[in-house]
């Protein structure tokens, strides 16, 4: 009977162990994301895995990070990657070619291809980012629905920061945040 409680017990500790080296690794590495869609082609395609990290919380956040976050008009929280364009206190614009200013000064986007026309429907321009928002866009601009349709994102719906990609591999690679002119 003694024998047994010792391995009852053995192996109650062994799964705790387990469970908490889980849990600090989800914490410490962060956790994976498939990415869904078209919304950021050329940079990220679709059916990739990446790593989302946890610990790069929105103050942290900087233009051209790489986030994954709650898309704010669905109830189940779905997870949308989509990179950090504009910042709180800041006003974008953008026109119908996908080309975006900051504070009436325009964005160079190099990592970018170019489009032709890009029809988004929608009234958001001139928008001034709240102290606590970010706006989000794809980087495939004609097949991204993003903050040009539904505005500015919570940071609290900022789940982490895109800082990896896991698969295939062939794709892996740590993901660089663009400087900017």
């Amino acid at each position: 009977m003694v024998s047994r409680l010792i391995n009852v017990f053995s192996l109650l500790k062994t799964v705790i162990v387990i469970a908490v080296l889980i849990i600090l690794a989800i914490i410490l590495l962060g956790v994976p994301l498939p990415v869904s869609g078209h919304s950021m082609d050329n940079n990220f395609q679709n059916g990739e895995l990446v790593l989302i990290k946890r610990l790069a919380l929105t103050s942290h956040l900087q233009r051209g990070d790489v986030v994954a976050a709650a898309f704010p008009a669905d109830p189940d929280h779905t997870k949308l990657i989509k990179r950090v364009i504009g910042l709180p206190g800041e006003t974008v614009s953008f026109d119908d070619f996908g080309h975006v200013t900051i504070d009436s000064t325009p964005l160079v986007e190099n990592y970018m291809p170019i489009y032709g026309e890009i029809p988004v429907d929608t009234p958001h321009n001139n928008i001034l980012i709240g102290a606590n928002e970010y706006f989000l866009m794809g980087d495939n601009r004609p097949e991204s629905s993003d903050s040009r349709v539904w505005g500015p994102v919570q940071d609290s719906d900022i789940q982490g920061k895109v800082d990896f990609v896991l698969w295939p591999f062939g794709n892996v690679k740590f993901i660089d945040r663009p400087i900017y002119n």
